[in-house]
């Protein structure tokens, strides 16, 4: 054997089949690796694109006079498109019929004077009782009052706040313009019920003259200053029907009052009476908030984001965001 010659020949053959047979496959991978990389980057590319629309279509909501106010319960949605790098993306805004589609209000013109309180009070005259969540973050009902010196923005609060656990039925509760943090809504009448929530019970009449158990009220602290309210006072009450069921209708009334307490007499500034229809129940809570909640819809290129926000008091909070496509 030592003495013939080519068997380096042979293994330089054989070397060569090996590699011959390799090295397809090795292009072919490096090729689907290029072919992967470009193909992630335009979907990179995609996604950015999408996310700008759906962050155009939050500036139109927060800050563009009219854009949210077009979207009525007959017409809840808005389509448009924007020119981002090149790219037409299409963008849909459509508005939460039944959550948020209805405004309750009240027009003040009143004086407040300096030591007074105000006092927001609510009481159901329909469908034996009802239910409010507040002081959370989820259901922070509050009311939006102009006033000649600006705006004031009362969120309703239990006792204490933020709430911490369930707690019995209380009169005058605070309402002022720290906005709430607690996450989890308690039973704030466990001597009435196990709901969470605070249950109120139909009575006949009102404001005054009636068991706890027949409204509940909000007062602020006493003005250091006369307060001069003017304008439409727009109220958001997070509300549910007796027994928490979609097929049930509802009526409450809410007053605005001016209280003196040297005196313990009150003086009434505005009521308004709210009708829920059954057709109205989207889910257990209905609110009353005329900005209400929004899904943003963008697509770039078969890359899709959903957007869901709740717009309130001249901000935006993003309660889910979603991405999808290719």
């Amino acid at each position: 054997m030592k003495r013939q010659r080519g068997q380096a020949f042979i293994l330089v053959l054989i070397l060569l089949a090996v590699g011959a047979l390799m090295i397809t496959p090795v292009l072919n991978y490096l090729s689907t690796a290029l072919r992967s990389q470009r193909i992630s980057e335009k979907a990179l590319a995609r996604q950015y694109i999408a996310d700008s629309a759906v962050e155009d279509a939050l500036w139109r909501l927060l800050y563009e006079s009219g854009f949210a106010e077009s979207m009525t319960p007959e017409n809840p949605v808005v389509e448009y498109s924007i020119n981002i790098s090149g790219t037409e993306v299409p963008v849909t805004v459509t508005k939460f019929t039944g959550l948020g589609a209805d405004t309750l209000s009240l027009d003040a013109d009143y004086v407040v004077p300096a030591g007074h309180l105000l006092e927001f009070r609510i009481t159901v005259s329909d469908d034996d009782h009802g239910h409010l969540a507040y002081d959370t973050v989820a259901y922070d009902s509050w009311l939006q009052i102009p006033t000649t010196s600006g705006t004031l923005n009362y969120y309703l609060h239990n006792n204490p706040t933020p709430p911490t656990g369930d707690t019995d039925a209380q009169a005058n509760l605070h309402m002022d313009e720290v906005q709430p943090t607690a996450t989890n809504l308690y039973n704030y009448d466990q001597n009435y019920d196990s709901n969470v929530g605070r249950r109120i019970e139909e009575s006949e009449g009102g404001p005054d003259g009636l068991e706890l158990k027949e409204y509940q009220n909000w007062q602020t602290e006493p003005y250091g200053s006369d307060i001069h309210l003017q304008g439409t006072v727009i109220v958001n009450l997070l509300v549910a029907p007796d027994g928490f069921n979609y097929d049930n209708e509802g009526e409450f009334t809410v007053y605005l009052r001016d209280y003196d307490p040297a005196s313990g007499t009150y003086t009434e500034i505005a009521n308004a009476t709210y009708q829920v229809d059954e057709n109205q129940w989207v889910q257990p809570w209905h609110s009353t908030a005329p900005e209400g909640k929004y899904e943003i819809h963008a697509s770039a290129g078969g890359t899709q984001v959903d957007c869901v926000v709740a717009l309130g008091f001249g901000y935006i909070r993003v309660l889910s965001f979603t991405n999808g496509g290719g």
